[in-house]
């Protein structure tokens, strides 16, 4: 797993990858465009927890890190991180997804958030 502290900076649109180096956060790689649907914000994606067996976690994507075979999922207040290499599907940042955890595998399936609104009838 990844033993670098990690952390996503979003402004203005862009997006920063940063790790603590010498107490110091200093910008790994390119700035980028956020993805759509990732709020401004500093997410500190270090603080991730490995996921659970017989569990599913709800949420959107913020980052895909293809080289250490992770992406990082925002449930709530918390992030997890899941191993690339377990899921079924292609983890899409930016997308609302539900990774369901069942033994040795993970699926991954959108988020479908309309089902969960209430329908008024006048």
């Amino acid at each position: 797993m990844v033993t670098q502290k990690l952390r996503i900076v979003v402004m203005n649109g862009q997006k920063i990858i940063q790790a603590l180096v010498n107490n110091e956060w200093e910008t790994t790689g390119t700035i980028k465009k956020a993805e759509e649907g990732i709020k401004p914000g500093i997410y500190n994606i270090y603080l991730a927890k490995i996921p659970e067996d017989k569990k599913q976690y709800e949420g959107k994507i913020l980052y895909v890190d293809k080289e250490n075979e992770v992406f990082y999922q925002q449930t709530g207040k918390d992030f997890i991180v899941h191993r690339l290499n377990m899921v079924n599907g292609k983890p899409v940042a930016g997308n609302d997804v539900v990774v369901e955890y069942d033994g040795e595998k993970a699926n991954i399936a959108q988020n479908d958030s309309l089902k969960k609104k209430r329908v008024l009838k006048i």
